[in-house]
């Protein structure tokens, strides 16, 4: 054996040596409880705290009993339209306003001074998310919130503009105060990648607009997002995950109430798997269905919005003409 294959293989051997850590924490805290998952999904249970699974079919009952349970549940669709609700109304001017700041901190013809700052402090929200300081400051932003819209209310209807009650119920209610704390700490991390995927982009790219007269709303449509499309792929992924996954915000109103206002998909899996009833088998079904929303969201918004059309069409083009010249021989 030669000198250069003995040291390729033991570089080799203890990379294998160097992986082993992380084999063993993703197979015990990702694999087995996405395995365990999985499987509680197609099993009944006992919901007295008795934890044998039993496999459906074998007592008599159809594979989809667990996710028809779940489907049939009214307080899962109400968890349903509350999860897309507060995903929608704070996805859309939080992509909006992110890509906006953005684009102005990574222009070269603006001088913006104090990026840096700039950059902290937006990203400060996200970064004490999980935190008791984090808890504290949504808790403040809430005060404000709604102080601030019942005065507004009633400054309103003082000043005779015509406006009632009812016409600022939304304003007022659960559901939009939530919205506004999810916008306020989920902002701060799109932001950054926005920045990210910007400044990734070739200088000589900006360069080219610019000579070509492109103004700078012309140059973010036409340059800027056509050119960052994985990193838009990506901060979609991570907008589904973080919008239709949200808890923390939500759980700061307490248990749901009688109408269900502030109740969610991952609320309701908690409801199931802890709050008293142990249906695990439930709470597995319904995160199973949790993964199929994050999916086809994931899927709509990268076929609609951030394929390259262009690329695909050339692709299938090739495909077509690979499958004309085979057959031609």
């Amino acid at each position: 054996m030669s000198r250069k294959n003995h040291i390729e293989r033991h570089y080799t051997k203890w990379g294998y040596i160097f992986v082993i850590p992380f084999v063993v924490v993703f197979l015990i805290f990702s694999f087995w409880p996405m395995a365990s998952t999985i499987y509680y999904a197609f099993c009944y249970l006992k919901h007295a705290g008795n934890t044998n699974p039993e496999f459906l079919p074998l007592i008599g009952k159809s594979w989809y009993q667990n996710f028809k349970d779940v489907f049939v549940a009214k307080s899962f669709w109400d968890a349903f339209k509350n999860t897309l609700l507060f995903f929608l109304a704070s996805a859309i001017p939080e992509w909006i306003l992110a890509f906006w700041l953005a684009a102005m901190m990574t222009d070269r013809r603006m001088k913006i001074r104090g990026r840096f700052l700039w950059k902290t402090a937006f990203f400060f929200p996200k970064l004490v998310a999980g935190s008791t300081l984090g808890a504290s400051v949504l808790s403040n932003i809430i005060s404000v919130v709604g102080q601030g819209t019942g005065y507004t209310i009633a400054a309103s209807m003082m000043n005779g503009f015509g406006f009632k009650p009812e016409d600022f119920e939304f304003f007022t209610s659960v559901r939009f105060v939530i919205i506004l704390a999810m916008l306020f700490m989920h902002f701060g991390i799109t932001f950054i990648y926005a920045i990210a995927g910007i400044t990734g982009i070739p200088v000589e790219v900006f360069e080219a607009a610019e000579i070509d007269g492109a103004n700078r709303l012309q140059t973010f449509f036409k340059v800027t997002l056509p050119s960052m499309r994985p990193m838009l792929f990506f901060i979609t992924v991570v907008m589904v995950v973080d919008g239709i996954g949200t808890y923390d915000i939500p759980s700061l109103f307490g248990p749901y109430d009688t109408f269900r206002t502030n109740l969610t998909l991952m609320m309701y899996m908690e409801k199931q798997a802890f709050a008293g009833s142990y249906a695990y088998d439930k709470a597995s079904a319904a995160s199973l269905i949790l993964l199929a929303i994050y999916i086809l969201f994931s899927s709509v918004i990268y076929f609609t919005l951030i394929r390259d059309k262009d690329e695909a069409r050339l692709k299938k083009l090739n495909r077509q003409k690979e499958k004309e010249l085979a057959r031609s021989i």
